[in-house]
């Protein structure tokens, strides 16, 4: 007979917790308040199998693929209790003498909005496989739609499936598991394929007539997420607004998921950054806050360890912006580089930016933002800045990770 029991809470990554004799056991698709039916395989992770009492905060998912594909874990929650979700756990995890600051408005991204996403691709010679990654599991689930997508992404997946999957393209006996990142632009998709060969003169004359039959702007091809990326064939630059300027993103660059997140966010840095002047922006990438922030009467300059990205910021700005390729984790810039500078912007990746940090609280620099999309690194980062004599005097949570349990924040220190 299997265990019941009732869910007491919810977990960080959102899974619900459930009492057994003396250890906790997780369990997906659950909420606060309800019984449930389980069964584990002995660990600490159940499976449910039935809901005796619904909790009134569960809703119908939205996608037919919910439970099964790895991607969102928080679609059977009500909109009321999810961002009450969000908020507590981002709060928990400062500590709880006051250093949490009171926050702005959250900004929630709706559903439908976000333009970019990575799909798995299998490829054994004439058996392959495309899709997202089921949960908790390297397999493949083969999807037709995604509702978290901008509307044109969307319509993209089966024929980009079909595509990949065409059996009447062997491709000899390649073979290897790799990934389809595509980026919705303003001139259509620009598409990243990574995959452990190199494609054949057949397969390169196959993907111009995607490209060309599908409207995508852009395909290109690497080997690995080491090597520089092919393009294909370009139909048309992908091109995007970023402020004032037009941005030709590189293949595979970083950009934030939603248009809607990359506004919230710009627009809380440009507040934060007040009237500051000579403005430092660290993990600049192709420059969201960088030409965000480029006016009359400003000197900005960006650092980062992506030259493609640091090219096409350059050439977005006529030249405007200062640059620099630096890997700031193993050479951070040192405060007497910073001398004169009225306002330092950071925006690292998930492992936040320790070593940076440990160098900007010995700066003058008077204000330091800080942009993160893992709340985690962000407190860890956070306290060496408040440790070298800065205040966290506002934060702005920002929500684009629909229905997952990661947030995004900007954040003001002071000094």
């Amino acid at each position: 007979m299997m265990p019941s029991g009732k869910i007491f809470d919810l977990g960080v990554q959102g899974d619900g917790l459930i009492r057994e004799d003396e250890r906790t056991v997780f369990i997906s698709g659950t909420l606060p308040g309800e019984e449930v039916v389980y069964e584990t395989d002995g660990g600490n992770r159940g499976t449910l199998r039935e809901i005796l009492t619904p909790s009134p905060e569960r809703v119908a998912p939205e996608c037919p693929f919910y439970g099964t594909c790895g991607g969102c874990v928080l679609q059977h929650a009500s909109s009321s209790f999810y961002r009450s979700f969000k908020l507590k756990g981002l709060k928990s995890l400062f500590p709880a003498d006051g250093t949490f600051p009171e926050c702005d408005e959250p900004v929630f991204v709706p559903s439908g909005t976000r333009r970019r996403a990575t799909f798995a691709l299998v490829w054994n010679g004439p058996s392959r496989w495309f899709g997202f990654n089921r949960r908790r599991s390297s397999e493949v689930l083969s999807v037709d739609r995604c509702p978290l997508l901008v509307p044109e992404l969307e319509r993209l997946i089966p024929p980009l499936r079909r595509f990949l999957t065409d059996r009447k393209r062997l491709f000899g006996k390649r073979r290897g598991e790799g990934d389809v990142s595509v980026l919705w632009t303003e001139t259509g998709a620009d598409i990243l394929i990574t995959l452990p060969f190199e494609p054949d003169l057949g397969w390169r004359e196959a993907a111009a007539d995607f490209v060309l039959s599908s409207g995508a702007a852009r395909l290109s091809w690497r080997f690995s997420e080491r090597r520089p990326a092919e393009p294909l064939i370009t139909a048309r630059p992908p091109s995007l607004t970023v402020g004032d300027f037009r941005l030709i993103p590189p293949p595979g660059v970083f950009l934030q998921p939603s248009r809607e997140g990359e506004a919230a966010l710009q627009a809380k840095v440009r507040e934060y950054v007040g009237k500051a002047k000579k403005i430092t922006d660290l993990f600049c990438g192709a420059g969201t806050f960088t030409l965000a922030l480029l006016e009359k009467g400003r000197k900005l300059s960006g650092l980062d360890n992506a030259p493609d990205a640091l090219k096409a910021l350059s050439a977005a700005s006529a030249g405007r912006v200062k640059t620099e390729e630096r890997d700031l984790f193993r050479v951070p810039v040192l405060p007497d580089e910073l001398t004169g500078c009225d306002a330092v912007i950071f925006d690292p990746p998930r492992a936040g930016a320790k070593a940076q940090c440990e160098q900007l609280a010995f700066s003058g620099v008077p204000k330091i933002v800080a942009v993160s999309c893992n709340p985690v690194s962000f407190v860890r980062d956070a306290g060496i800045l408040i440790g070298g004599g800065y205040r966290l005097t506002r934060l702005a949570p920002v929500d684009q990770f629909i229905y997952s349990p990661h947030m995004e924040l900007a954040a003001l220190f002071e000094k």
